[in-house]
């Protein structure tokens, strides 16, 4: 006979309990499994193993299904790690049977967890997102973080997929971290909690339970901290939850660093830009697009630089989420952002505004615009908190003069808030500031000046402060002391304004007139745009001023590139209107209903600021010219703004006698024979940067003697670049429908008629009717100065935002006036959810009801991963439901453009009102109170005796006396466990009702227990006379 047998020999004289808590004691699992058997007691025997990491042996032993698949897939989980190829079989059975089982029992993140088990095992794409796309529903983020890992080094998924499934993963991730800092909604306690139960970690109160089995994952970050260095045991070990948290704060940075290099390095579909500009892309290994893009390429491209800049801000979020010493530790998230941070912003937004030509398949139809240019709700969040974040980091890096004098850092950043959707709210803002710094440094300057005895003769002028060239004064002739200058970018913002908002393309011409002349007047180092966005606003204006002479004048004919129809549609897209308050007009109803009080004068104003323009491209005054100046620089011309700019030149030289004469047709082809000689020169330094169809062009509109031949290469050349054509362009509104046939409104356009060209390109003759006709137009342009009426609507808006402000005080105060009130009638009504009213021990699990989900119940409203970026701190819970309220201070707040928010809250409202939630909330409030009264004491009793028996335990040495204690201590544990496994089943299945209905023969077993404990806890005084209870 062994000493194991002779030693259950020996305990087989003893109480069945007895022998049992002895065994435990020892770690005799094995044995006390087949004492448990023995009796009758198969499920304590497979809890006992599964709890100590014998999964497959405890789901042999049990004989409910849902505890046999929770086994098989705890077995899976430790055996897929670390799987041998004898291992695959088996493991694939046990994840087949498992996956049956949860299908049966109908346990959504086990059925998850099952299929991402099956493709972690053989790398199978299809079940892998799956399981994530599964994990994500459910807001299991542990899940999702671990089947994204996955798919991330999975060889068989396709790169641009996994990237676009990446993003919410990766919120999840943030997500989770935040939860484990501080859980302040439901979800997010809901979401801990299936991390904690999915690596095999159990809280115990201020500690935790960690299998080694199941928490391989988070085992290393656990057994290199020194405390825990001595507790490595076969079975599990108490770890203190905080260690806990940081141990799985630990991995989800691993992971986050293992997932964002995985996809950062891969190759994602664009368009090469080589190609692009017409030059040969002599790169054999590059997999870019080498031809025109068809409508799903562009969407994809776009998907693809949107998804990037979203992880790309997910990143930085995460430098702030995690804490400092783990970020430390973990270097790779630095690496890669250390390079450039938003080197991805750059890239979406020259996609969005490029240097090149505007590629039509963007914006052939408003549909078009909506399919590829619009952020999708995923991706929406990250990517403008990422961009607002870019033009910050921009112009804090920028000096004073170019914050105020930058024309390009302010179409920057007007493109930046367009894309955030913070235009133009928050571009208002950073121009209020700039305009107000500038101002007080001009005040504080101006009276300096006037008490410094020196200065007095130089007048009101400072001509010190920097960027004085930005800001302009509304009256110049005012004397009044409190004049607030302007920054010039408001005459372009105006601009826009007027046509997207006011409808007024009149207004818009002419703000446009004044902007462009500061430039041009001015023609300051900062002021100067660079080529591709001087072109990007004249190519805007001039087609909408010829779309407007379309409607005015009904017999004019208009050629254009497709292109140029579409960026109707682009820039309607991006600044149309998003007040919902107001009428939403396209641009071409706006045109449509434009009335000017006369006709004849307006058309003169339009035909007057198509010739300013040319004469802006073609130098007419002075530096600022734009046609040579992109010939000048040779990145110019690699990059595409040059052939950009000698399109526009040719299409204002094709339309030029319908809407100018014959002195500005030479003036557009005056430049021609230069530009053929400046790119032969530079062909012959560069052969490589000089693309052929470019060099063609400029040959044979250097060398054309008429009208014919620029519209034949022009033709040419655009098929050539994007499979485009000219097309000649007519106003048509039909008014009616008609049966079978769409009807027409806007631009008509058909293939090009090149008949039609008859003109001779002769330099000598024009004549200079336009010019006398227009002088009047001329000078009544200089003399109305839109900045008094910038300055007008700037003080307006200030006072209208004021009384906003107060009149939201208001309504603010009242609101907290009626929640106050509504808290103590509801405390009235309810007497049971009495506000100091707590439970004695931890063991209870409270439920209530908040706007992201509902524990009474088990209904979720939102999922907390996609509300990352708009979830308040403290959303407040609604505990007026609750049996044990908690109040979290703050006020909700939600985002201003979250539909997701808005329908939760819908939700959460339409929820509580259901027979189904008051049930639920009546059974509850039954069972806590129930638990309250009759099982929370006993409990309480119970610990107290433990913590006797422990004190006692310590003064006496007799050994049979600390057997009988801890074995005491151990019966009083384990009747405690049993309870708190019940109250945990019943909150799992959200069977209150069960809590009740059976209340009987809960108590009667409760009673049963606490005889053993008041047996102990009314000897609790005898301790001074040196006994113990047994």
């Amino acid at each position: 006979m062994n000493r194991t047998e002779e030693m259950m020999r020996v305990l087989s004289k003893l109480d069945i309990e007895d022998q049992l808590e002895f065994l435990k004691s020892r770690g005799c699992l094995r044995q006390t499994a087949d004492l448990l058997k023995r009796e009758g007691r198969e499920e304590e025997a497979a809890k006992l193993m599964k709890q100590h990491g014998f999964a497959l042996e405890a789901a042999n032993l049990t004989a409910i299904k849902e505890f046999r698949a929770s086994c098989l897939l705890a077995a899976a989980r430790a055996g897929v790690t670390r799987c041998s190829e004898s291992d695959l079989v088996d493991l694939e059975v046990i994840l087949r049977e498992a996956l049956e089982l949860c299908e049966q029992t109908e346990q959504k993140s086990g059925i998850a967890e099952a299929e991402f088990l099956q493709g972690a095992l053989k790398g199978d794409f299809r079940k892998l997102s799956s399981a994530y796309c599964q994990f994500l529903s459910l807001n299991h983020s542990a899940g999702a973080v671990e089947a994204l890992f996955a798919l991330s080094r999975c060889s068989s998924a396709p790169s641009q997929k996994v990237l676009f499934m990446a993003t919410r993963g990766l919120m999840a991730l943030l997500s989770l971290v935040r939860g484990l800092k501080k859980a302040a909604t439901n979800a997010e306690k809901d979401m801990v909690k299936s991390c904690f139960a999915y690596f095999g970690i159990v809280p115990t109160g201020d500690s935790c339970q960690v299998s080694q089995n199941e928490a391989e994952p988070i085992l290393k970050f656990l057994l290199d901290k020194p405390s825990l260095k001595e507790r490595k045991t076969k079975g599990d070990f108490s770890v203190s939850t905080e260690e806990v948290k940081s141990a799985l704060k630990q991995h989800l940075l691993s992971r986050l660093c293992s997932i964002a290099h995985e996809l950062l390095k891969k190759h994602y579909p664009a368009i090469c830009t080589k190609y692009i500009a017409g030059l040969k892309c002599e790169d054999k290994t590059c997999e870019d697009y080498h031809k025109p893009l068809l409508r799903h390429e562009a969407k994809t491209i776009f998907e693809c630089k949107m998804h990037l800049v979203a992880i790309n801000g997910l990143l930085l979020e995460a430098t702030r989420a995690f804490p400092k010493e783990l970020s430390n530790q973990c270097k790779s998230s630095d690496d890669i952002l250390t390079a450039d941070k938003y080197a991805s912003c750059k890239a979406l937004l020259e996609m969005f505004f490029p240097n090149h030509f505007h590629l039509r398949i963007l914006s052939e139809n408003p549909k078009a615009c909506k399919e590829i240019l619009e952020f999708s709700n995923v991706v929406s969040k990250p990517c403008r908190a990422v961009l607002k974040e870019y033009i910050t980091f921009k112009f804090k890096n920028k000096d004073t003069a170019a914050r105020r004098e930058s024309t390009d850092l302010w179409l920057s950043a007007m493109q930046v808030f367009i894309l955030s959707s913070g235009y133009p709210e928050e571009f208002e803002k950073l121009l209020f500031k700039e305009e107000e710094d500038y101002n007080r440094e001009l005040n504080f300057a101006l009276s300096k000046a006037k008490t410094s005895p020196k200065r007095k003769g130089q007048g009101g002028k400072a001509k010190g402060i920097e960027g004085r060239h930005g800001m302009l004064l509304p009256d110049k002739n005012a004397e009044n002391a409190g004049r607030t200058h302007l920054c010039f970018i408001r005459l372009l913002e105006n601009s826009l304004e007027q046509f997207y908002v006011h409808k007024n393309p009149e207004n818009c011409k002419r703000f446009f007139f004044r902007f462009m002349n500061v430039l041009v007047k001015k023609c300051t180092r900062y002021l100067t745009p660079s080529i591709g966005n001087t072109v990007m606003l004249l190519e805007f204006q001039y087609i909408l001023c010829c779309a407007v002479l379309m409607r005015l004048s009904k017999n004019i004919t208009l050629c254009f590139p497709k292109s140029y129809i579409a960026l109707i549609h682009y820039w309607e897209f991006l600044f149309r209107s998003k007040d919902h308050n107001r009428e939403l007009k396209d641009t071409f109803s706006i045109i449509q209903e434009y009335r000017p009080k006369d006709p004849y004068v307006a058309v003169q104003n339009f035909r007057f600021h198509l010739c300013y323009l040319t004469e802006v491209l073609c130098g007419v005054n002075g530096k600022f010219n734009v046609l040579l100046d992109a010939f000048e620089d040779p990145d110019c011309v690699t990059s595409g703004e040059a052939e950009r700019t000698v399109v526009l030149c040719l299409v204002m030289l094709l339309n030029a006698d319908q809407v100018q004469n014959s002195k500005y047709r030479f003036l557009l082809s005056q430049h021609f024979p230069e530009i053929k000689a400046m790119l032969k020169s530079m062909r012959k330094d560069s052969p490589s940067k000089v693309p052929e169809r470019l060099l063609r062009v400029v040959e044979q509109a250097s060398d054309a003697t008429h009208v014919r031949e620029i519209a034949s290469g022009l033709q040419e050349l655009l098929a050539e670049r994007d499979e485009e054509h000219l097309v000649d362009c007519r106003w048509k509104w039909d008014s009616v429908y008609t049966q079978g046939h769409p009807p027409i409104r806007g631009i008509l356009y058909e293939p090009i008629n090149l008949d039609r060209f008859v003109t001779s390109l002769d330099r000598t003759e024009y004549t200079d009717e336009l010019e006398k006709e227009l002088e009047r137009v001329h000078c009544l342009e200089d003399q109305k100065d839109p900045l008094e009426v910038i300055a007008l609507s700037k003080q307006q808006k200030q006072e209208q935002k004021a009384s906003a402000q107060r009149h939201l005080r208001r309504v603010f105060h009242f609101v907290s006036l009626c929640m106050k009130w509504k808290r103590k009638a509801c405390s009235k009504a309810e007497p049971v959810a009495m506000e100091g009213e707590e439970f004695l021990s931890e063991i209870f699990k409270k439920a209530d009801i908040d706007q992201t989900q509902c524990d009474l119940c088990g209904v979720r409203f939102t999922q907390s991963s996609e509300n990352y970026f708009s979830r308040s701190e403290n959303m407040e819970a609604d505990t007026s439901e609750a049996v044990t309220p908690t109040e979290v201070g703050g006020e909700e707040k939600l985002h201003a453009e979250g539909d997701a928010v808005s329908v939760a809250s819908e939700a959460y409202t339409d929820h509580r009102n259901t027979d189904e939630h008051r049930n639920n909330n009546a059974a509850y409030e039954y069972y806590a109170d129930f638990f309250r009264r009759k099982i929370d004491p006993i409990i309480h009793d119970g610990l107290e005796v433990v913590e006797a028996i422990t004190e006692k335990t310590y003064t006496r040495d007799h050994l049979a006396y600390k057997e009988g204690s801890n074995l005491c201590q151990r019966k009083i544990k384990e009747n405690i466990k049993k309870i708190s496994d019940a109250v945990g089943e019943i909150y799992e299945r959200k069977a209150w009702a069960k809590g009740f209905v059976h209340d009987r023969d809960f108590e009667n077993e409760v009673e049963d227990e606490s005889m053993t404990f008041e047996e102990l806890f009314y000897k609790k005084p005898s301790r001074k006379k040196g006994r113990c209870g047994k």
